[in-house]
């Protein structure tokens, strides 16, 4: 098997992959990604920072917990979706109109990519890498806009405001 058609295999799983995706979660299908990703690179920058360091090693108990812990949050979006489509399905069944499809799951996917920026920014610096000011800045602010935001949102669901 040649290259081009090991990489046209790949191509064409990674395609059916993402339509799956896609068919699920819908627009929220990139931010599911890059979230995914932020939090591989979590458990790499965890690792580098303890492998960096005199005062710490690298141990495989910290890094089960460490996937035991994202393997947590996938959890958590898969509760966050199933309580999207419940709510979809009440709603139809009482004749009550929603706007929004998949508002938890793309708060909590929000919530969780802001979280895990910001553990990747603390990883590096454990590790002695120097992070510009406004970086910690701009996810601070992140943080509190993604906090913000969903309590308003559920606050005036809650409230029966909706639109």
């Amino acid at each position: 098997m040649g290259d081009n058609e090991i990489k046209a295999g790949l191509i064409g799983v990674l395609t059916v992959v993402y339509a799956f995706l896609t068919s699920i979660f819908g627009v929220f299908t990139p931010l599911l990604i890059i979230t995914v990703g932020v939090m591989f690179a979590d458990l790499i920058t965890r690792i580098y920072a303890a492998g960096k360091r005199d005062d710490e090693k690298v141990e495989l108990k910290k890094v089960l917990d460490g996937l035991y812990k994202k393997l947590g949050y996938g959890m958590l979006i898969m509760l966050a979706f199933l309580l999207d489509k419940a709510l979809l399905i009440l709603a139809d069944a009482l004749g009550i109109n929603i706007v929004s499809k998949i508002i938890f799951t793309a708060l909590v996917l929000a919530w969780l990519l802001v979280r895990e920026l910001i553990s990747n920014v603390e990883n590096l610096q454990h590790a002695g890498i120097e992070i510009p000011e406004f970086l910690n800045k701009v996810l601070g602010i992140a943080k509190e806009k993604v906090d913000s935001a969903a309590g308003a949102i559920v606050d005036r669901e809650v409230d029966g405001n909706a639109d």
